[in-house]
């Protein structure tokens, strides 16, 4: 059963190396997008503070017994937290979209530059991981630029 379960995760496992969705604003800067982004974050933290919940669950032998516990400290306000980031970002014009990840054979033996302006998406748009595990855009229809 485990093997089966294994198999049917791996496809959406996989998944986030494929594509990329981040809040997307067409004609924004990556600075403006940052900009954006730190004053949302800001706003959203502000306004939903961190909610620190310290729980203890109990820890149960094959039988049933309680035999320990396991101590659990979480932001109950994360997903709040989050939603209003979202929400802010929204309000200014970005909106969450899907980029494909470029494919090595796309981008073997060329040089591509990093997009400064977020275009409009098109089957030419993909996201490169960089070393650091940020992620830029390229433009394929634009090598060596």
């Amino acid at each position: 059963m485990k093997p089966a379960l294994a198999l049917l995760a791996a496809p959406v496992l996989l998944s986030g190396c494929l594509q990329y969705t981040p809040m997307y604003k067409v004609g924004a800067t990556v600075q403006e997008s940052n900009v954006a982004r730190a004053q949302c974050n800001s706003y959203a933290a502000q306004t939903v503070p961190p909610m620190i919940i310290q729980d203890w669950w109990p820890v149960t032998d094959g039988q049933g017994r309680v035999i320990g516990h396991r101590y659990e400290v979480f932001d109950a306000n994360e997903g709040r937290r989050n939603a209003t980031v979202r929400t802010c970002l929204e309000q200014q014009g970005f909106a969450r979209v899907t980029i494909p990840m470029c494919k090595a054979e796309q981008i073997e033996g060329r040089n591509y530059r990093p997009l400064t302006v977020s275009p409009p998406i098109t089957p030419d748009i993909c996201a490169v991981r960089q070393s650091d595990g940020s992620r830029v855009l390229i433009d394929l229809s634009k090598p060596g630029a």
